[in-house]
């Protein structure tokens, strides 16, 4: 099979290429990426020798160079291009809007043009935030609240349509929180872990009583391997394991890790429209392709924490002045 992976080599991308190299060698992997911030192409660097792997630097919403890269044998692209951090998509919404929603239509136009079936990578977070017990299905209405997640429904709504109107063979899954390596530092675990490997504080938004569901990257990596070899063209996925684990929890847990005392926390104006809770209801998903975590979150955070500080010298590489400017204008004096 020859597989195009969009966002290669973002974080989920990253890992998603490194675990289909080891479980399926017989893949030639096309990784096609923009190498922002949070596009590291280093990352991929053990693969470089492998002549079943091809790396390629390109902008999802350049129509002429993806329909190239699409002309080179792709049987199936697996979408992972995006921007995905809540907190810049509140500072530059028009920046979500391009890549997540512009993007996809133009891999999407590409795509039906050549046949190409497109396994899209969506979030837990266009549901919204749940009310309570609530749980979100498949057929839950969307009602995202930050320029993120807002971003991330309409691509779901154009891939939607592409399958109504033009019976495109278009699949969606939509994940909760990842965890693992190769994550920039500008999300919550890999900045908690570079803080407090070295004492300092670590800035919690709020009460830290946000909920959300956690998966071990490799996990969601496994889920992505069964959509495509058991794809089901236009039908949307929940994925999502049982590690249901608030902010402030999930701190401590890296404060015990690292025993640090709670002092550590420093408790920072909530930032604007943070959604409460998600849930979403995978059995869906679980029924259908007997899929199953590996990992629950004691193990996750193990191997995730483990991997960042046996990692260190990647960790300080992304600790550029760009970074240090825009944690300190984030998070302020912490």
């Amino acid at each position: 099979m020859n597989i195009l992976i969009t966002g290669g080599c973002g974080f989920i991308g990253t890992n998603l290429v490194f675990y289909l190299t080891r479980n399926h060698p017989e893949y030639h992997i096309t990784v096609y990426d923009a190498f922002t911030y949070a596009g590291d192409k280093s990352n991929l660097k053990p693969l470089i020798s492998n002549k079943t792997i091809t790396q390629l630097g390109g902008d999802i919403c350049d129509h002429s160079k993806v329909d190239r890269v699409l002309g080179y044998g792709i049987d199936l692209v697996v979408n992972l291009a995006a921007e995905t951090h809540v907190d810049r998509s509140i500072i530059d919404p028009g920046e979500f809007v391009r890549t997540n929603v512009y993007g996809v239509q133009v891999l999407l136009d590409c795509c039906r043009t050549r046949m190409i079936p497109v396994l899209h990578i969506s979030t837990d977070e266009v549901y919204g935030p749940v009310v309570g017990d609530e749980t979100y299905g498949e057929n839950s209405p969307l009602k995202p609240t930050s320029p993120y997640a807002a971003s991330k429904a309409g691509a779901d709504m154009l891939v939607n349509a592409a399958y109504r109107t033009f019976g495109q063979e278009v699949m969606v899954l939509r994940p909760v929180n990842n965890m693992g390596p190769y994550q920039y530092p500008e999300k919550i675990i890999p900045l908690f872990v570079d803080r407090l490997k070295s004492n300092k504080t670590v800035p919690v938004y709020g009460d830290g009583l946000q909920s959300r569901n956690w998966l071990y990257v490799d996990d969601f990596c496994s889920a992505i391997e069964l959509a495509m070899n058991n794809f089901s063209p236009g039908e949307f996925f929940n994925v999502a394991g049982n590690n249901e684990i608030d902010n402030l929890e999930l701190t401590k847990r890296l404060l015990k890790f690292f025993g640090r005392s709670e002092d550590r926390i420093k408790h920072i104006k909530d930032r604007p429209g943070h959604d409460r809770r998600y849930s979403i209801d995978a059995s869906k998903f679980i029924n259908r392709f007997g899929w199953l975590p590996k990992y629950d979150i004691e193990a996750a955070l193990k191997k995730t924490v483990n991997w960042y500080i046996d990692n260190d010298e990647w960790l300080e590489r992304k600790k550029t002045r760009q970074f240090n400017r825009y944690i300190e204008r984030q998070y302020g004096n912490i």
